[in-house]
């Protein structure tokens, strides 16, 4: 699997998986967690997760080749002015 793929089904599918089947297995219950519905607390959990996981897979799979492609930006256009002057 390449990095695009885990990069992707780290910060897309977990949180899409996270947040569908809380709403299936969540659905018919009646339990709360400080006066709020499971479901929502559920649902409010997942914003800051979905954040992580965001965080996760930026550090873990996008980081490195970005920081390639701006040093080879910044290399070409120091190039570029060097070759004007």
């Amino acid at each position: 699997m390449s990095n695009e793929a885990k990069s992707a089904l780290l910060a897309i599918g977990v949180p899409f998986a996270g947040v569908l089947g809380g709403i299936v297995a969540l659905a018919g219950s009646t339990a709360t967690v400080f006066g709020v519905p499971i479901l929502f607390a559920w649902l409010f959990l997942w914003m800051p997760l979905t954040s992580l996981c965001l965080h996760l897979s930026w550090k873990l799979f996008d980081r490195r080749d970005f920081e390639a492609t701006e040093r080879a930006e910044s290399a070409a256009a120091c190039a570029g002015n060097g070759a004007q002057s």
